[in-house]
């Protein structure tokens, strides 16, 4: 990522979550002000005030803080402080108010956000056209692989559409991705490998040697190599062991597989020839006709710490998808906003089977949304804030001392019971509630920074 492209991204994810920030408070404020309950301010943000000014004859400040990760509304009867002299009856409290009303105070900042997510979605779907890859050759002059191809030469595959995998994880399957197989005789060292494509972005073209999957293969066999110790040998992070790789071509019946192990084994200093078909578009017949081979020789050099492969001059074009019709957009936009929202609820159960190695905090979202800013189009983009949204809405709504939701089921148990909580043992739950979620905080930054580095 260029210098320029990473001040983006850091404007970029202040103001993406300071807009959603912003709202959840918006919520807050303007059932507060329905209700005339006495709001002593509307602050973006915590720490020392950058900006803190109300208008003339308002009683309310607006307050833009210096640390942009929260924000709050101080209404009385929440243990806001009154100004001097500023004299406000009880019933413009928020505990003076009928539960009813407080309760819908509580839950309008999740509403909020719950309504962006879905309005960022939609607008990542009907406002901007579905960016698809494709395998036609963009070729970069001077290069090896202009020695070969012509620009839009179209690679040719052992299966004609994505192959889907999936891999084990806690004995969970997951849907791990997508990719063409494009040679299945690489060879490396005697041992022979099946070479994948994946696309890794929609915003430029895809380089080939950056969508390389590489995977040992067996002709007629198991595809996942069983070393002499019994263990496997892993290209990629990836390990199939019920994917085969036949003469002539993939066997259409075993297109799914697990992983087993998750050892790795970098090919430092290493390089193979990979040996793909294209066919180039013929004038005279007004076909793709002409086949064409191409045989680079990719080689893994060192970059920094880690080997990557050296670029051969290849890449891969993207086009609009003319096919994806206004009805489709709307199709995807529910179906996109249903799968954002139980990811959110399966996110929030693993903190209980898995804990909190799979979850991200602030420095993890700038470093996806930093990364979907450089690879990705800006509808992506907006998606992923879509999701970030629903995850606010929904993790405010539990009920643990500190959020929304907790605030919420005392003011259910009050209105129930007809009996106050006391204000000291909600003041010392929150208090606690609000230490403890620090800490998570805190905590998962700090894992954020480890998995960085």
């Amino acid at each position: 990522m260029s210098a320029w492209d990473w001040i983006v991204s850091v404007i970029l994810f202040i103001i993406s979550l300071s807009a959603l920030i912003t709202i959840h408070e918006l919520g807050h404020f303007s059932m507060a002000k329905l209700f005339n309950v006495y709001c002593s301010e509307f602050s973006i943000g915590f720490g020392p005030a950058l900006l803190h000014k109300r208008k003339k004859g308002k009683e309310t400040y607006f307050s833009i803080r210096a640390i942009p990760f929260g924000g709050y509304v101080a209404m009385y009867g929440e243990g806001a402080e009154l100004e001097e002299g500023v004299v406000v009856s009880e019933n413009r409290s928020l505990e003076g108010i009928k539960k009813w009303k407080k309760c819908i105070i509580l839950v309008a900042g999740v509403v909020l956000n719950a309504v962006l997510a879905f309005v960022l979605i939609a607008i990542s779907n009907l406002a901007f056209p579905r960016i698809v890859t494709t395998k036609y050759a963009s070729i970069t002059k001077g290069s090896v692989a202009a020695s070969v191809l012509q620009e839009d030469d179209l690679m040719k595959s052992y299966h004609n559409s994505y192959i889907s995998y999936e891999y084990k994880d806690d004995s969970k399957v997951i849907h791990a991705g997508q990719f063409y197989v494009i040679d299945n005789s690489a060879e490396i060292d005697g041992d022979k490998y099946v070479l994948g494509y994946a696309p890794t972005g929609t915003k430029y073209y895809t380089k080939l040697v950056d969508g390389l999957k590489i995977y040992p293969a067996i002709a007629g066999e198991n595809i996942a190599k069983v070393k002499e110790d019994g263990s496997y040998e892993v290209i990629n992070k990836s390990l199939f062991d019920a994917y085969y790789a036949v003469d002539g071509g993939i066997n259409p019946e075993a297109l799914y597989a697990n992983f087993t192990e998750k050892t790795y084994s970098p090919f430092e200093g290493k390089s193979f020839d990979a040996h793909l078909h294209f066919v180039r578009y013929n004038s005279e017949t007004e076909k793709y006709d002409i086949n064409v081979d191409f045989t680079p020789t990719i080689e893994a050099v060192k970059d920094g710490d880690n080997y990557i492969w050296k670029d051969v001059g290849l890449s891969f074009k993207t086009m609009n998808d003319k096919n994806w019709t206004f009805g489709d957009k709307w199709k995807q936009t529910f179906k996109d906003y249903g799968t954002a929202s139980i990811a959110v609820f399966k996110g929030i159960g693993t903190l209980f089977t898995g804990g909190i190695k799979n979850m991200s905090g602030i420095v993890g979202i700038f470093d996806m949304t930093a990364n979907l800013y450089g690879s990705y189009t800006f509808a992506t983009y907006l998606y992923f804030w879509g999701l970030i949204s629903v995850n606010l809405a929904i993790f405010n709504l539990l009920p643990f001392p500190g959020l929304d939701g907790f605030a919420l089921l005392i003011t259910i148990i009050e209105a129930i019971t007809r009996k106050k909580v006391p204000t000291k043992v909600k003041g010392i739950m929150s208090a606690v509630g609000l230490v403890l979620l620090f800490g998570l905080m805190i905590t998962i930054v700090v894992l954020d920074i480890i998995k960085l580095v």
